[in-house]
């Protein structure tokens, strides 16, 4: 059945040409081809050295005689923030202040790199549309940025950075297209070659299941559906 174009958003991945991004790790291209949607979960990680990213989105954090520290939903108790971060008092505050324009200890983390949710991807390589056998998630996801979060949160113009090779979006748009299960567990996200610019399609109504396609050329991405 031809598939139709059912909603476009903007999307920015990688640069085209590798390079060494101002945080001092290297970026590139957001690698083509055709994956399956994993799920969507706040992100954790130990990757980048600068810990901003070792605890997720939404985790309480407080200032205890003279401790800061975090709790997070799947531990549910305070533990010492350094435990999962390095940032100091200082850094935090400068951080925040950077984004929402206050000096101060936030009463919940919003410094993850990855925002607050992240929709990941596999290459599914016995094509059973599950990931399983020797298959991983892809260090290449879809996710907001603390940035755009701030500038949402504001009601200000988002604009979207070049990743490091993940594909950056708005945080509205992560959210409604979990919501319109277009990024949902099992469907399929198509990253097309850096060459390949987005086609122009009109918008039509059309059914599940959804296929995600982004276009890093245009930075757009396109979800399809099956024509009604």
């Amino acid at each position: 059945m031809p598939r139709v174009v059912v909603k476009i958003y903007d999307a920015v991945g990688g640069p085209a040409v590798p390079d060494m991004g101002g945080d001092g790790f290297k970026r590139g291209p957001t690698t083509p081809g055709d994956y399956v949607i994993a799920g969507s979960w706040a992100h954790k990680s130990h990757r980048y050295a600068d810990g901003w990213s070792g605890v997720e989105w939404g985790s309480l954090l407080r200032e205890h005689n003279g401790e800061l520290q975090v709790k997070r939903k799947a531990v549910n108790l305070w533990e010492p923030l350094k435990k999962y971060c390095p940032k100091t008092k200082q850094e935090i505050m400068q951080y925040h202040f950077a984004l929402y324009q206050e000096f101060k200890i936030p009463a919940t983390w919003v410094f993850n790199d990855f925002g607050h949710i992240t929709s990941y991807f596999f290459k599914d390589l016995n094509n059973n549309g599950r990931l399983d056998g020797s298959e991983k998630i892809s260090g290449q996801m879809i996710h907001p940025t603390p940035g755009g979060e701030a500038m949402a949160s504001k009601g200000l113009v988002i604009f979207l950075d070049e990743s490091h090779g993940c594909i950056h979006v708005k945080p509205k748009d992560i959210d409604e297209m979990i919501q319109q299960s277009y990024l949902v567990k099992g469907n399929h996200i198509i990253v097309h070659p850096y060459t390949e610019p987005a086609p122009h399609e009109p918008i039509r109504i059309a059914m599940q299941p959804y296929e995600v396609h982004f276009y890093p050329r245009s930075s757009k991405m396109y979800i399809r559906g099956e024509k009604r």
